[in-house]
């Protein structure tokens, strides 16, 4: 049994400079992914912040309201503030073991800071990212994913990488891993819960091929 954290944020840079939106918790436990928990977070400032954040490409405001169905007036209007969802995250992991499609981003970079302090609360054995970039790469250099399309393009980019170990994203490891496509991608939102379940299935296809990494 585990939990599969992911977060929607205001940028890539991590806390103090950035803001987690929105946070969404799935669990995977025996042959079963269900949704646990889903909260956007609100800030009354919100809108000031949007208007002074420069991204790292030099464009200005918070990327995730332009390009997904996050909108401000979500973060304004929701019910609860940073604190309260942390503090109700804190009390579903606690003790748990828990994991992220990149956990140097999603732990590192925010849920080991304030106001999460997630830190002693859990443990976090593994990463999602590893080791599905680990298994996709070798059956896409076996001939063994259904989609050639996408075994073609996850071949080539490597190979046009600079990054010998080019990290494959959540959505191709997904598509290359569960073809029978489980959760059913048709109408998927890019939001926090989303990818959490679709990170647990992703979970549940790499538990099938190796049991050893989840004991």
């Amino acid at each position: 049994m585990v939990l599969i954290i992911d977060t929607e944020t205001t940028g890539l840079s991590g806390y103090p400079k950035d803001r987690v939106l929105e946070i969404g918790i799935a669990e995977l436990e025996g042959g079963s992914v269900r949704p646990v928990y889903s909260e956007i977070i609100r800030y009354p400032d919100i809108a000031e912040f949007d208007r002074k954040y420069v991204n790292p490409d030099g464009s200005e405001g918070i990327w995730i309201y332009r390009n997904t169905d996050l909108r401000m007036e979500d973060t304004l209007n929701t019910a609860k503030d940073a604190e309260a969802v942390a503090t109700e995250v804190r009390g579903i992991v606690s003790g748990r073991e828990v994991t992220s499609y990149n956990v140097e981003f999603d732990f590192g970079k925010f849920m080991y800071h304030e106001p999460w302090n997630l830190k002693d609360t859990c443990s976090v054995p593994f990463d999602i990212l590893d080791l599905a970039t680990e298994r996709v790469y070798f059956l896409a250099e076996d001939d063994l994913i259904q989609d050639k399309m996408l075994q073609e393009r996850l071949l080539r980019e490597r190979e046009e990488s600079y990054y010998p170990e080019k990290w494959v994203r959540s959505i191709d490891a997904y598509r290359a891993l569960c073809p029978e496509d489980p959760m059913g991608l048709e109408g998927m939102r890019h939001r926090a819960i989303d990818d959490a379940v679709m990170e647990g299935w992703i979970l549940k296809a790499l538990q099938i091929n190796n049991t050893d990494f989840l004991g």
